[in-house]
């Protein structure tokens, strides 16, 4: 019995619930609908569908300024895109991006095919004046003229209606943000990565120091092989490419450009790129870049102070601004830690004669290349000494190595030792070695700036072999 009126309670239930839902749609069907003044949107539509090729200027107005764009023909036989009146080297895909709207351009929405018929007042849409007007010439002398107004109110979109069209459209906001570029956003500012593996040339001349370069040149053995060599300040050094990757690309690798701080300055030494503190140059198969650096400056940044450092492309003027600590891997560079070690690393097979000139006597050594082969008959003071001695003796030599780098001075005095290599080709090759300290031998190759030292004990070794040599025979 029970359960029989909680059946019946729930068929009640049902019947109630039914009559409501019944009773609202004949209302609602009663009710008539309120009136929407909002124009009716429909979907986009081509507004220009021309070809790049057609286009012979744009000229793009505010109230401020008259800005035109054109087309020229580069050294690859390209098209690209200037801004009149500068020659500033502009950034291709962008300038392109900016002209695009001027032969192809699709609006989003039509907001209302016919403004007048819809009594739709354009000063409410940011018409009133346009905030930009874009004319394009094309090569048949017809001409399209943009108008663009303000942001949708979702600010997604803007505007836009073409003279010639009785319609109020919207473009997309990228769209037209790209057509509002200004000439900071198309001055051109890549850089190339920063790669040790591809690296055909780098420089760094830093003020009041050596300047340091790199370059990739053919290997002498193997044809068609390339290792990269320094140029200065130790000519002939192979550069170990993941050492110098380690010690110097990786902490550059952060380094790009900051914000565009003056387009084209009157007087650079304002930023200190009169004379610059650094000048930066590299060249791989991904690009190149010819950078000088200035002053640094301070600024606060989320609360802590935070060094920058001007910056430009050299040959251009304009002056940008960058993070100053990755260029510290610049200013910091230490060539002993990614170049070949040693002082005179020289193939015997190169050599003609040698002079050793010490304290305690001077040799005369003579290689005796045999002919024909790679065998020598070596002499010291024309006594015939072993030719696998001799060997051992002329590794020791041309492993001497830099074992440390001081502050740089010029040679002076007579050198404590001397070691002269006289080639078959090539200038010959000159050492010396100064009194240092205890420990290490200043070194100077060929008359060179001395900024490196030996280490005694191991050029101790040499001389001491040499002796016992000549004295056994």
């Amino acid at each position: 019995m029970k359960i029989r009126k909680e059946i019946i309670s729930l068929l009640v239930a049902v019947i109630v619930v039914a009559g409501m839902i019944g009773a609202l749609a004949w209302q609602r069907n009663r009710e008539p609908e309120p009136e929407d003044d909002t124009p009716a949107v429909t979907s986009g539509a081509h507004l220009l569908q021309r070809t790049e090729a057609e286009v012979v200027s744009v000229t793009f107005q505010t109230q401020e300024k008259t800005t035109v764009m054109l087309p020229f023909i580069d050294e690859n036989d390209r098209r690209e895109w200037m801004w009149e009146g500068v020659d500033y080297v502009l950034d291709t895909v962008n300038a392109r991006h900016k002209v695009r709207g001027a032969f192809s351009l699709f609006a989003n929405q039509v907001v209302h095919d016919d403004i007048a018929d819809a009594g739709i007042n354009l000063a409410d849409f940011g018409f009133n004046p346009p905030y930009m007007t874009i004319t394009t010439l094309y090569d048949d002398n017809s001409t399209s003229t943009l108008h663009l107004g303000s942001l949708t109110i979702d600010l997604a979109g803007r505007f836009v209606t073409m003279e010639g069209s009785t319609g109020l459209y919207t473009i997309s906001r990228l769209n037209a943000e790209r057509l509002m570029f200004g000439l900071e956003d198309l001055i051109e500012r890549e850089l190339p990565i920063w790669d040790a593996e591809t690296m055909q040339h780098m420089l760094i001349a830093q003020r009041n120091h050596d300047t340091i370069e790199f370059k990739i040149e053919e290997h002498p053995e193997f044809e068609g092989h390339y290792w990269l060599l320094m140029q200065q300040p130790f000519p002939g050094r192979e550069v170990y490419a993941m050492s110098f990757e380690y010690h110097v690309l990786e902490r550059f690798d952060g380094f790009m450009l900051g914000d565009l701080v003056n387009v084209h300055p009157a007087n650079f030494a304002a930023y200190g790129l009169d004379n610059p503190s650094l000048e930066f140059m590299f060249r791989s198969h991904h690009g190149e870049a010819h950078l000088l650096f200035g002053d640094v400056f301070f600024r606060d940044v989320n609360g802590e102070e935070t060094a920058f450092i001007y910056v430009q492309f050299a040959g251009r003027p304009h002056v940008f601004e960058a993070l100053y600590e990755p260029v510290t891997a610049l200013l910091d560079v230490n060539v002993l830690r990614f170049i070949e070690r040693f002082i005179a690393l020289l193939n015997i097979q190169e050599v003609q004669q040698m002079e050793v000139l010490t304290p305690d006597g001077n040799f005369e050594i003579w290689i005796n290349q045999v002919e024909d082969s790679t065998d020598i008959a070596p002499t010291i003071n024309d006594i015939p000494v072993d030719e696998a001695d001799f060997r051992l003796l002329y590794r020791l030599v041309i492993g001497l190595g830099i074992d440390g780098e001081i502050e740089p001075f010029a040679p002076a005095g007579t050198p404590l030792y001397t070691v002269r290599y006289i080639l078959f080709d090539g200038d010959d090759v000159e050492i010396h070695f100064f009194d240092y300290s205890e420990a290490f031998l200043a070194v100077s190759l060929n008359n060179e700036d001395i900024w490196v030292v030996t280490n005694r004990r191991n050029f101790d070794l040499f001389t001491g072999r040499l002796n016992l040599m000549v004295q056994a025979d």
